[in-house]
């Protein structure tokens, strides 16, 4: 057995200790606020805890967090982990009926059949779009009832905070006052009738760490990030059909998201990614004979062999009982002002006022830079064979067996001294194109910008030497139409970890700021003594602002204040 092999095991089996030791990772969500209307942003922060220590877990790397209505669940979202912390949001969609509803929340690894019905965070939403009420869960009354007690503040912080109308903002101090370290959320949102309304839901979900009801263990986790399991089927099956059949994954795009696998005798492919985050297009490839490069659907002769789809698990999930919404005439106006400011946001919103958090970053492409070609920096040629030869360094055209591909040599201008036939790895916006010929083919005009890998990489059981990117303008693969053996499936991966600071629009006072809630930092760490501080830009309109500080101390103890200021 060689060195790196036993090295293997022996992480493996530390891997399988450490699983049977740790208890059931129990995940706690804490949002911005407690209302919202269907289209806003619900912001998010995860707490993932070993249900045995009450410390955080680093076992799993992906929470899902599922939204239950009286009627079943109505959406998922993905949040990626980092040693047991995430963040992420859930646009509302406008399909979203006028109700309550209970953030049911779990890892792949405890995330089987219910085990008793769940109780965690419940939110409320309001649909000004539709009439349309969550079924048997709306109450309609004449007058409101009183408001409930919500739970008493708890947890060593202190929150200090006064406007400063000249300057536009509203300084926030937080203070651990506690003998431990602090891992908090932070909020400040407009405190409206609506958000008044939906106080004694707090009562209904209890503190932050009081949740009900667990999930059957599955066996599979997400380590490093979300397992993704592919099924292939063959439309002519033939027996032991799926021997030394490969996939390749990839997602269109620039970032470095791309597997190869080997399907069993199943016709199923598993990849453990590094998390695939947002909305994408995977694209997949089927490989039944490696000597045979891809075919396109330019070429005569193409035709799908194969039928791919990704395998979603279905577990049994119950959500507690969710509490009954009611709502009255007299809440019209509250619901059409925030109505007009969320479409108002809606209207200018951009990515650039949200904030990116720290996330798990991997790439099969190690810490390697890049060398980089961006093509309008210098004269256009007609065809990429020119390019090549003019501009980029350590990559050649090359005909090797009877086909022209690329080739990438070492960084002395030689090839690699140990290779696979001189094999380099090309990627069409981030997808991989065995067929270089097509890229080779293409029309330069389209590509912004080429990028040399000059070292070998590993990918399964293939060896490239070198990899070439070429990004097109519009990222759409410059309109080159996929073949024989491809497939492209819609996946919803992890969610970007962002928060929303201010920033962005303090930057842009020409941006009309009429959000309903001003600031979320999802994840805040304070040290001992330690405070917090931040300025977050007032709105265009005034009225009463609550600060809302959640999260968990050191010692495993739940942390909840909240402060009132009144803007005239």
């Amino acid at each position: 057995m060689v060195k790196g092999s036993k090295s293997f095991i022996v992480a493996v089996l530390a891997l399988l200790v450490n699983i049977v030791a740790q208890g059931q990772e129990r995940v706690y969500v804490s949002t911005d606020k407690n209302a919202y209307l269907a289209g806003e942003d619900l912001w998010c922060s995860v707490y993932c805890q070993d249900g045995n220590t009450g410390k955080y877990s680093n076992l799993s790397s992906v929470a899902y967090l599922e939204f239950h209505s009286a009627q079943g669940v109505e959406d998922l979202i993905k949040v990626p982990l980092v040693k047991g912390r995430g963040c992420g949001r859930l646009q509302i969609p406008f399909d979203f009926a006028t109700g309550n509803y209970s953030i049911v929340a779990y890892t792949k690894l405890h995330g089987g059949d219910s085990k008793g019905d769940f109780s965690g965070r419940v939110v409320t939403v309001y649909n000004t779009v539709t009439a349309e009420k969550v079924d048997r869960a709306v109450e309609i009354v004449e007058q409101l009832p009183d408001a409930v007690a919500v739970p008493a503040g708890y947890g060593d912080v202190m929150i200090g905070a006064k406007a400063d109308l000249q300057k536009g903002v509203l300084p926030v101090k937080i203070t651990n006052t506690g003998m431990v370290e602090a891992s908090i959320n932070v909020s400040v949102f407009h405190y409206d009738e609506l958000e008044k309304n939906s106080e004694g839901l707090r009562s209904a979900s209890g503190t932050l760490l009081e949740r009900k009801g667990d999930f059957a263990e599955t066996g599979v986790t997400d380590f490093a990030g979300e397992v993704i399991t592919l099924e292939v089927e063959p439309l002519q099956w033939s027996k032991d059909w799926w021997k030394g059949v490969y996939v390749y994954m990839s997602a269109k795009g620039n970032e470095d998201d791309l597997y190869v696998g080997r399907i069993d005798s199943l016709g199923r492919v598993t990849y453990y990614t590094n998390n695939m985050s947002g909305d994408k297009d995977l694209m997949i490839e089927v490989v039944d004979n490696v000597a045979v490069s891809a075919r396109f659907s330019g070429q005569e002769g193409v035709m799908q062999k194969y039928k791919v789809k990704v395998l979603e698990n279905k577990y049994n999930h119950k959500a507690g009982e969710i509490p009954v919404l009611k709502i009255s005439q007299k809440m019209r106006g509250t619901l059409d002002k925030r109505s007009m400011r969320m479409q108002i946001g809606k209207r200018f919103a951009a990515d650039s006022i949200f904030n990116l958090m720290p996330m798990r970053t991997s790439s099969y492409l190690g810490a390697a830079l890049p060398l980089k070609y961006n093509l309008d920096d210098y004269t256009r040629f007609p065809t990429v064979d020119d390019v090549v030869r003019e501009y980029v360094s350590y990559l050649r055209i090359r005909t090797m067996d009877g086909v022209r591909g690329f080739k990438v040599v070492n960084q002395d201008g030689n090839d690699f001294s140990w290779a696979s036939k001189g094999q380099a790895l090309a990627l069409l916006d981030g997808v991989p194109v065995r067929d270089h010929n097509t890229i080779i083919n293409m029309d330069p005009l389209l590509i912004k910008e080429i990028q040399v890998y000059p070292r070998q990489i590993v990918l399964n059981h293939f060896v490239f030497d070198g990899v070439v990117k070429f990004n097109t303008y519009k990222g759409d693969m410059g309109g080159l139409k996929m073949g024989e053996n491809f497939s492209i499936v819609p996946h919803s991966g992890v969610q970007y970890p962002l928060a929303f600071l201010g920033d962005g629009i303090l930057e842009n006072l020409r941006y009309p700021n009429y959000n309903s809630t001003l600031y979320w930092n999802p994840l805040v760490e304070v040290g001992e003594g330690e405070t917090f501080e931040f300025s977050c830009p007032l709105p265009k309109y005034r009225g009463e602002f609550k600060i809302v500080v959640e999260g968990i101390d050191g010692a495993g103890n739940g942390i909840y204040k909240e402060a009132v200021v009144s803007i005239e």
